[in-house]
């Protein structure tokens, strides 16, 4: 696993004083470091319950944290990318790729599928990433934080009616100022994320879709 102490930058490369690690230097911003978010499940994969199939868009990012470069949120209003660390591939595809293996061994689904496939889905899931960041604004450990508002449509190809509308949000405290620490964390709170829609999908998919309940729309937290 790649490790590398973490350089925070203002513009025009100057350090943030309060969240530079002690004896971070020229040589260790010099090199750019990948990383990529990793969602563990709490045990083996479910055995696989219903027939179903849903589709996957791929996720939509808010403009500010669309790109590969971590975010820090250094103050109320002020937010600094970090070109020496970053996303190995765009964030809308990570987390897209993170949630159908997530959904994939959750025993929900028979197939879980993307866009493209020409396997008729019974569902279709779309997500909107609305914050991914670490947050250095509290005197506390700081946290790394993401929401995201899914969008569950179901119905033959999956384009009849929304049966869930939910944004769930997770702030997961970041153990180290380091990269690594910062993307362990948010895995962690991408892990919870999902754990809570599959949740909430589950009480959806045990009915068939025709009689599925709609549940309310609503910010989980």
């Amino acid at each position: 696993m790649i490790r590398t102490r973490l350089c925070l930058l203002v513009s025009s490369a100057l350090l943030i004083s309060g969240l530079l690690l002690s004896g971070c230097g020229q040589s260790a911003i010099a090199e750019r470091k990948y990383y990529v978010l990793d969602t563990v499940r709490a045990g083996p994969p479910d055995a696989i319950h219903t027939d179903a199939t849903v589709r996957l868009r791929r996720f939509n990012v808010d403009e500010a944290f669309a790109g590969r470069s971590l975010v820090y949120r250094v103050d109320e209003f002020r937010y600094e990318p970090d070109y020496y660390h970053q996303f190995l591939v765009l964030p809308g595809v990570m987390i897209t790729e993170e949630a159908r293996d997530w959904l994939a061994n959750s025993g929900l689904f028979a197939r879980v599928t993307a866009v493209g496939s020409r396997v008729e889905s019974t569902y279709l899931l779309e997500g909107n990433v609305i914050d991914l960041y670490a947050d250095f604004t509290q005197k506390a450990p700081p946290e790394a934080i993401m929401e995201i508002r899914f969008f569950l449509l179901a119905g033959p190809e999956a384009d009849e009616s929304v049966v869930l509308s939910q944004t769930y949000r997770a702030a997961t405290p970041i153990s180290a100022k380091t990269a690594e620490a910062i993307v362990g964390a948010l895995s962690q709170s991408l892990a919870d994320i999902l754990t809570r829609l599959e949740a909430d999908i589950a009480k959806i998919v045990a009915r068939p879709p025709d009689k599925a309940e709609t549940l309310p729309e609503g910010k989980a937290r």
